[in-house]
């Protein structure tokens, strides 16, 4: 009798802690009523984005060309502009020029800026006293100049500064001063020929730097000024009328 009241009170006791366990709902079904954000199972598959990125591109440099003609600025602001024609510090003693603008060919501004970048290596930079010149300033120089050593006859084919191809350079420290050369600009005389015999040591090495490296990015020299380079391929191109306004 005794075995059986055990036996009855520890059903009992199983029949309580069962019916407590169903109570309480099972974890998974927790986590099924959160309001929480629920991840996606790793397996599914994710539909592929419609949405287009937008790459924003920097906009081209652009070059303003005319017939062929560009500012040497466009290409290369580290070489120094300083167009005596447009200023009163010529031999003329007077303004030359409508406005301050040096103008070459395309081709011939390539290649003045590839010299620049060999002699910026080197810790100079190349100044431009003159480039393309205009067919009427051609004859203002001849008429008050009529020497066609230095001055070229427009009535006899212009100068190749007519074409646009040709011009006339000096060497500048990093600090813009002019280095030592064998004349000044247009001196009209013995001392701006390349084989002027009495020009200095000094002068002489910073006449041979130029050139050389003129000559080896496509131009050619003259021999009775020092600062002046024609492009080698100046007999491609014809006299142009090219009206500096315009830039």
């Amino acid at each position: 009798m005794k075995k059986v009241k055990i036996l009855i009170l520890a059903l009992f006791m199983l029949f309580i802690i069962s019916g407590c366990f169903n109570k309480e709902r099972p974890i998974s079904n927790n986590l099924s009523d959160s309001t929480s954000v629920k991840s996606k199972p790793s397996n599914v598959k994710q539909k592929p984005s419609t949405e287009k990125k937008v790459i924003i591109k920097p906009k081209d440099v652009q070059i303003k060309e005319i017939n062929g003609f560009v500012l040497v600025s466009s290409l290369d602001k580290n070489i120094v502009i300083d167009l005596k024609y447009a200023t009163t510090d010529n031999f003329t003693k007077k303004i030359i020029y409508p406005n301050n603008v040096c103008v070459l060919r395309k081709n011939t501004a390539q290649k003045l800026v590839k010299a620049n970048s060999q002699l910026k290596k080197l810790g100079y930079e190349i100044k431009v006293w003159d480039a393309y010149r205009p067919i009427y300033v051609q004859q203002i120089f001849w008429n008050i100049v009529k020497d066609s050593r230095f001055v070229a006859n427009p009535s006899n084919g212009g100068s190749i500064h007519n074409k646009g191809c040709a011009v006339d350079v000096t060497l500048v420290d990093i600090n813009g001063n002019e280095l030592n050369m064998p004349s000044k600009f247009d001196d009209f005389s013995y001392k701006a020929y390349r084989t002027n015999s009495k020009q200095t040591s000094e002068a002489k090495k910073n006449v041979d730097l130029l050139t050389k490296c003129m000559v080896d990015n496509g131009f050619t020299t003259i021999d009775t000024e020092w600062w002046h380079f024609d492009d080698v391929d100046s007999k491609n191109y014809k006299i142009a009328d090219i009206d500096l306004k315009l830039f």
